[in-house]
C-alpha cells in the first residue's frame, strides 16, 4: 500500500500566523480553492485513495470534505490532529518565541495546557504503524488529511530522519507527500512532494 498525506488549505490561523491556532480554526476563501485545486491535481495524478483518514481539527476537516466530496467513507482520527497549543493558540508563533527563546529545544517541552511535540510524534507514529505500516503489503493508497506538524514526523520516521530533529520536513499549505513501496527493494521511498 502506498500512502498519500495532504496538508489542509491556507486557515485563518495561517494568515494571522497563530502558533498552531485551535481546532475550531477554519479554512479562508482562498484555502477552500486550494483545497478544490488539490482535488484536481489527484484526479490529474491518478490518486485515488482506497481509505481515507481525517484528522478532525475544523481545517482538515473542511479539506477532507472538498476534496473527497464524493467519497464518505472516510474516517477522523485525533491521532492525525496538529499539536496542542494550549493556552497559546491565540498567540502569534513570532511572539511566542521572543517570550519562551528555549521552547522546543527538547521534544517534551509542553505548552500550558496542551502538548509537547513529542507527544504528538508518539500519537502520529502509533497511527503510522496501526493503520498504514499494518496494511504495508496491501495493495491500494491510503490518504491522510492532516497538518504540518503529523505530516513533518510521519516524513521524518518514513525518511530515516531523527525525530531529534524535528520539524525538519516542512510542507506548505494543500500540498501532497507521497510514499510508495518500491517493488524491487521494497523499502518505502518519497515519490512526489509538491503543491496544488
Amino acid at each position: 500500500m502506498d500512502l498519500l498525506l495532504i496538508r489542509h488549505g491556507q486557515s485563518h490561523g495561517n494568515v494571522a500566523g497563530l502558533l498552531n491556532a485551535t481546532v475550531h480554526d477554519e479554512l479562508t476563501q482562498y484555502g477552500m480553492e486550494q483545497a478544490g485545486s488539490l482535488r484536481g491535481l489527484m484526479q490529474q495524478r491518478g490518486l485515488a485513495p482506497d481509505i481515507v483518514y481525517s484528522s478532525p481539527w475544523k481545517r482538515a476537516l473542511q479539506t477532507t470534505e472538498i476534496i473527497f466530496s464524493d467519497q464518505k467513507n472516510w474516517s477522523i482520527d485525533a491521532r492525525l490532529g496538529e499539536t496542542d497549543p494550549g493556552k497559546f493558540a491565540s498567540w502569534r508563533a513570532e511572539d511566542f518565541k521572543v517570550k519562551f527563546p528555549q521552547f522546543g529545544e527538547k521534544l517534551s517541552d509542553r505548552y500550558s495546557e496542551g502538548e509537547s511535540h513529542l507527544e504528538l510524534a508518539a500519537r502520529s507514529i502509533d497511527w503510522l504503524e496501526q493503520e498504514f505500516l499494518a496494511r504495508l503489503d496491501a495493495p491500494g493508497l491510503l490518504a491522510a488529511v492532516c497538518h504540518a506538524g503529523p505530516i513533518a514526523v510521519i516524513s521524518q520516521y518514513l525518511l530515516n530522519i531523527p525525530l531529534s530533529m524535528f520539524p525538519n520536513v516542512l510542507v506548505p499549505n494543500a500540498s501532497l507527500t507521497l510514499f510508495r513501496k518500491d517493488k524491487n527493494s521494497r523499502k518505502i521511498i518519497l515519490e512526489y512532494a509538491g503543491l496544488s
